[in-house]
């Protein structure tokens, strides 16, 4: 399943339980992910990835799935990383497209929100995302990331 980003425009989403989003995607740990996973299990998840300077969850070498994903169930869907929560949708910082409106956050900031339509769950079925629900995820997001790469 090859990405493929467009603006989020109120897209329907209901999640087919395919696994696929859990076996492509290289997904970045703040160190409050990392604090709330360890505590509920004992496998060992986390790795610093040197090119894109941030912690990420470790996929395994037979399929590049997530090493929590099992068939086609997170099975730390309870304290799953924050950039999971937000899956499909993407947060992005500068716009893809030079017509895309921004969101804005409480403290100002800007920010686009595209949706993955190659994602299955994306379509007629399901509900349009609770925005403000979305916008509160996006700024706890910046702000874990922002303190896991002043470290």
């Amino acid at each position: 399943m090859k990405e493929v980003l467009v603006l989020y425009t109120g897209q329907k989403y209901k999640c087919k339980q395919c696994g696929e989003c859990c076996r492509v995607r290289g997904v970045p740990l703040t160190l409050f992910d990392i604090e709330r996973i360890e505590k509920n299990t004992d496998k060992e998840f986390a790795l610093y990835d040197l090119s894109r300077k941030k912690f990420v969850i470790e996929k395994r070498i037979w399929d590049n799935g997530c090493v929590f994903l099992n068939d086609r169930n997170c099975t730390i869907h309870e304290f799953k990383p924050l950039i999971c929560k937000l899956f499909p949708l993407g947060i992005f910082y500068n716009p893809i497209s030079e017509s895309d409106t921004p969101y804005v956050l409480k403290n100002g900031e800007k920010v686009y929100l595209y949706v993955d339509i190659s994602c299955p769950g994306i379509g007629s079925e399901g509900d349009s995302f609770d925005i403000e629900k979305i916008l509160e995820l996006c700024q706890k997001i910046r702000i874990e990331m922002a303190y896991t790469s002043n470290l």
